[in-house]
């Protein structure tokens, strides 16, 4: 029985594995999400964004020895959030976003990202988290689904395979232009 961790390292490994091939692909896309708003040639750094944020995340949880899957719920619904708000800023009519500095608006929406965790902190000091009890269903499932769809019609146009970003509305207009592999790619990556 003095190695008896050896008998968990199989089960460990297969359990790690299985978590990162579901939890790399979330992070690509839901990093892709969050920067839609920049345009396509930064769905790049929305990719890094989100594997790094996945990669940040899990440490923070092994360090603080969280076991719970709490730490990994509200993804879809931050995610939908921060797309929101950096929208708002690339739309802005303020003078601050009008220059369309890209460094000075993820910047800034870091610092709002930062802020929000200190909030969360206080939030949790004063035990405020149980009034989330009270948030109905419908809402919690509303935002979730609404988040899925937006990332179903983002990837749309990287599933057919079109060489740059194409409204939702001329979809159809682009369909001649589908490449077949990436067609074929995204339907065996559905089927697995």
């Amino acid at each position: 029985m003095k190695h008896a961790w050896l008998l968990h390292v199989r089960a460990d490994l297969v359990g790690g594995a299985v978590s990162a091939a579901v939890a790399i692909p979330l992070a690509l896309g839901y990093g892709m999400f969050a920067f839609v708003a920049l345009g396509g040639e930064y769905f790049s750094q929305g990719v890094v964004a989100g594997l790094l944020s996945a990669t940040v995340a899990g440490f923070a949880a092994t360090l603080l020895n969280d076991r719970s899957r709490a730490i990994y719920a509200p993804r879809v619904v931050t995610t939908f959030f921060i797309g929101a708000l950096l929208r708002g800023m690339v739309n802005s009519k303020a003078g601050i976003f009008r220059s369309g500095d890209v460094e000075l608006m993820v910047t800034l929406l870091l610092l709002t990202i930062l802020l929000a965790g200190a909030f969360q902190l206080l939030f949790g000091w004063l035990r405020l988290g149980s009034l989330l009890k009270h948030t109905p269903y419908p809402v919690l499932a509303g935002f979730q689904n609404a988040a899925a769809m937006l990332l179903f019609l983002v990837q749309i146009g990287n599933v057919l395979g079109f060489a740059r970003p194409v409204p939702i509305m001329n979809i159809l207009a682009a369909v001649p232009t589908t490449k077949p592999a990436c067609l074929l790619v995204g339907a065996v990556t559905f089927a697995v």
